[in-house]
């Protein structure tokens, strides 16, 4: 029977070495900068020569076990990989993008690269030996999206407390909004948090490393998050430490988690976790570091496209989606189809929200499924709704057009 929501005996795993970052003059982001920029510099080389070059290397040096665990924690990352048994590094073309960004000075589109990245990683990780156990091997959630989404949520931070209580067991897509609902209410009533227990019987040792490591991965190694240890809001036997997002920061992590630049145009959003896409599922490798390492859409492009316009019907908000603009059709029966997009696009929409399509202007349709099936693409699965019975305004932003 599985386990009650928000209850699992698991906790997030991630890769155990920290986040390469040039711009953070401390030791730490700086080591897996050099690392990292190793790896680039044997692009399409040997894996062997590299681990060859670390065991001589002074006055840093690194057993081959070690550049294992680097080059594993690097491909989480979408900046390279090693097809097992190929012993060929393989920068890829985000990995590329994201160095260049680096080398160049580029701090904005540096954090736009790796965010992006971070925000793609399936917490099933790759194919080749899952061993995480069945939590993680059945989960559907991108990690860095769901906790990014949820501090959207809860005023852009997080309680330690909240992290290892609630965010790190939610192992599908449909507990998010569960989890941003039960941290509202352990903040209104502290007492609450008896109702959440720990998923493991202390604190120290590897719960506590995993879950550091989440929060220096997903800041970017300190960069996107800032930390502050000033209050005992949940009492004395609980971790003070608070995580915010860098305001410096926030404009591009709204944007990568969907929104416009322009605030006026996201009036019809949803929470931010009930926009989360379900992770794509991969049997092969090659197909799964293809998808975490693709090319990053620019951020330019990105704030540039026309979203979809919205219109009231019934005192729902609606979003008009035109076909060859916002959408391809994939399916269709009498009364379900499917559609896919980019992420950009169409990131705003959530279940449960209605759209219509410019090629069926006689309904709308609810959004029952939305599912990631590519770096920068979105599925949704649509159910008849409503009839329209006032297609002027609809025609008006088609641009009298029902293609």
């Amino acid at each position: 029977m599985p386990a009650a929501p928000l209850q699992t005996q698991d906790y997030w795993t991630v890769n155990s070495y920290g986040y390469p970052n040039p711009f953070i003059q401390e030791s730490k982001p700086q080591e897996a900068w050099l690392t990292f920029k190793s790896f680039y510099d044997r692009d399409d080389g040997s894996y062997t020569s590299l681990k060859e070059f670390w065991e001589s290397h002074r006055p840093r040096r690194l057993n081959s076990h070690a550049v294992e665990s680097w080059k594993a924690t690097f491909e989480e990352f979408g900046l390279l990989y090693v097809i097992s048994r190929s012993n060929k590094i393989t920068i890829t073309p985000a990995g590329k993008q994201f160095y260049e960004a680096a080398i160049h000075e580029r701090e904005d589109d540096f954090v736009w690269i790796g965010l992006n990245l971070l925000l793609r990683y399936p917490l099933q990780g790759p194919p080749r030996g899952r061993s995480k156990g069945p939590a993680h091997a059945e989960s559907d959630v991108l990690p860095y999206r769901v906790l990014y989404s949820a501090m959207r949520d809860l005023d852009d931070y997080f309680w330690w407390t909240e992290l290892e209580r609630i965010f790190c067991r939610v192992f599908t897509t449909s507990e998010a909004k569960a989890a941003v609902e039960a941290v509202r209410q352990i903040r209104e009533d502290p007492s609450r948090i008896a109702a959440f227990p720990l998923p493991v019987d202390q604190r120290k040792g590897g719960f506590y490393n995993s879950l550091n490591q989440v929060v220096v991965h997903a800041s970017m190694n300190h960069l996107i998050l800032t930390q502050d240890n000033e209050s005992e809001h949940y009492g004395p036997n609980e971790p003070r430490r608070r995580h915010f997002i860098n305001r410096q920061y926030l404009s591009l992590l709204s944007v990568a988690l969907g929104d416009s630049l322009a605030p006026s145009e996201c009036a019809a959003s949803a929470l931010y976790v009930d926009r989360l896409p379900t992770a794509p599922a991969f049997d092969d490798e090659q197909a799964y570091f293809d998808y975490l390492g693709a090319s990053v859409t620019s951020l330019s492009t990105v704030t540039n496209v026309a979203g979809p316009k919205t219109v009231t019907l019934a005192g729902d908000t609606v979003f008009v989606l035109k076909e060859g603009e916002h959408f391809e059709p994939l399916a269709a029966s009498a009364l379900e189809r499917s559609i896919r997009g980019k992420t950009h696009v169409l990131c705003r929409i959530a279940r449960n929200h209605r759209v219509i399509l410019s090629s069926d202007t006689m309904w709308t349709y609810l959004v029952t499924g939305k599912d990631a099936i590519g770096a920068d693409t979105v599925r949704l699965s649509l159910r008849r709704a409503r009839p329209i019975s006032n297609i002027e305004p609809i025609e008006a932003l088609l641009g009298g057009e029902n293609a």
